[in-house]
């Protein structure tokens, strides 16, 4: 079968862009012939990001095979877009067009579809920087769309669900009146209008042949807003562990020291059952994902070593507290790549995933309890269909506390439960084992493969 994956990033920035390239590997050790498209937006790193704009294959029309790597239409890449950036009122104004509707997206991918001629086109976030648009095109060259739904913006023109350090699930003006995206009231007109005249236009419904999500929580949510029915199917989400490091050697290296857990799932904690000596947090750097919260933590906790691994726009601002406050139990391990971040967490004691959104399922959780280590986590979203309490994890509850720069203020229960199990080895080793158990059993990457591959030929089949 021939597939080609559509997401607006081609490199591993967050959890959604790990997944495309994982699954796209995973097709291509099956044999499948993939594809991938979406922006020529490549910040890994500066050499690594030359590299890339220089891919093996430059969009000649050849595809994939087993022996092959993926195909990347190097030519026909839409143009990266800033949408986060102010640029002038006129261009501010084209990017709101092109959030809408992008003719650009739309032409290039009529010729992406007419070179590789895809049985399956599977979109997974592709709205702001490439827009629905393209849907009508696949139906009228008689492809089917799957999408795997990674975020909630199908549901709501604030993606994450949350604002001002609480749940926020407001539309409309609603929603530019309390400026529930980014903070901004430009922001929250233009994310507004873009999801509402989508939503007018049934651009997914009319489109999408089946939605495919990776937890119950996601489901329901879909489900209460009218979208999918019972075209929607849960396919958990796979957990791989030695990942390829960034796009530019995804394509160089597709199939070279890959591990796949069928295989080999528990090689270094087999070799070494000790915990280490810190609590973890690993993740993009944002309120949102709790990491103030971890701070606090760290705050009340002076005794215990913390170490936080990843980017993103908090960082400078978590750096200025961990100064002003002279947190010494605070280590930042900045980005790392798969294979160190997987060093990192083989070293841990404890990870912690405090997040304030309800996450649809976060690899943080599901990598740590690949590696044998005990989750302690927010009972929010999809993090409650992935950690069953006391067993293979923690869920504390979230309360609603101030989450700003200048102070958090933390409730007890989290400080309580690090307390309660931090030192308690055999919990640890115990709920570490049961919850490899549960990854292994749940989200083995040859069963996703075998799940998510019968979607493929019903909808093919159906088509």
């Amino acid at each position: 079968m021939r597939i080609l994956q559509v997401n607006k990033y081609l490199y591993r920035r967050a959890g959604a862009e790990a997944y495309v390239l994982d699954w796209a590997e995973l097709l291509i050790k099956h044999g499948q012939e993939t594809g991938l498209w979406g922006t020529e937006a490549f910040p890994c790193h500066s050499e690594g990001a030359q590299r890339l704009k220089n891919p093996v294959h430059k969009g000649t029309g050849s595809f994939a095979s087993a022996q092959d790597d993926v195909v990347i239409f190097n030519d026909l890449l839409v143009e990266e877009r800033h949408f986060d950036q102010r640029e002038g009122f006129w261009r501010d104004i084209k990017k709101v067009g092109h959030m809408i509707w992008s003719w650009e997206s739309v032409r290039k991918f009529e010729e992406v579809l007419q070179r590789f001629k895809p049985d399956i086109v599977h979109i997974h976030n592709i709205y702001h920087h490439i827009s629905p648009s393209i849907l009508p095109m696949a139906k009228r060259f008689g492809v089917p769309v799957v999408m795997t739904v990674h975020d909630y913006h199908l549901i709501n023109p604030n993606y994450n669900l949350y604002d001002h350090g609480e749940i926020c699930e407001r539309k409309g003006i609603y929603a530019i009146a309390h400026k529930c995206i980014k903070d901004s009231y430009a922001a929250s007109f233009a994310d507004v209008l873009e999801w509402g005249i989508h939503k007018m236009l049934r651009v997914y419904d009319n489109n999408v042949a089946r939605y495919v999500v990776p937890t119950e929580f996601v489901k329901e949510k879909l489900v209460e807003q009218g979208i999918g029915g019972r075209h929607i199917e849960v396919v958990p989400l796979p957990v791989i562990l030695n990942g390829v490091q960034c796009s530019e050697e995804f394509r160089a290296n597709a199939r070279d020291g890959r591990t796949y857990m069928r295989d080999s799932l528990l090689p270094a904690v087999a070799q070494n059952d000790s915990n280490g000596g810190y609590v973890l947090f690993a993740g993009r750097i944002t309120r949102e994902k709790g990491v103030y919260l971890l701070l606090e933590m760290a705050k009340k906790l002076p005794e215990m070593q913390f170490k936080i691994a990843g980017t993103g726009p908090e960082l400078t601002n978590v750096k200025l507290k961990i100064k002003n406050e002279k947190l010494e139990n605070i280590e930042l391990l900045g980005f790392l790549e798969k294979a160190e971040l997987r060093e990192i967490i083989d070293g841990a004691r404890l990870v912690a995933v405090p997040s304030l959104w309800p996450e649809p399922s976060p690899f943080a959780v599901l990598e740590a309890q690949a590696a044998g280590k005990v989750v302690l986590a927010s009972r929010i979203g999809g993090i409650q269909n992935l950690i069953e309490d006391g067993k293979t994890g923690f869920l504390v509850t979230i309360r609603k506390y101030e989450n700003t720069t200048k102070s958090t203020k933390l409730f007890k229960d989290w400080v309580d439960k690090v307390r309660e199990i931090y030192y308690d080895e055999t919990r640890l080793k115990q709920i570490g084992q049961a919850a490899r158990e549960y990854i292994k059993k749940t989200h083995d990457p040859e069963e996703h493969y075998a799940a998510l591959f019968k979607v493929y030929k019903e909808v093919t089949r159906n088509d």
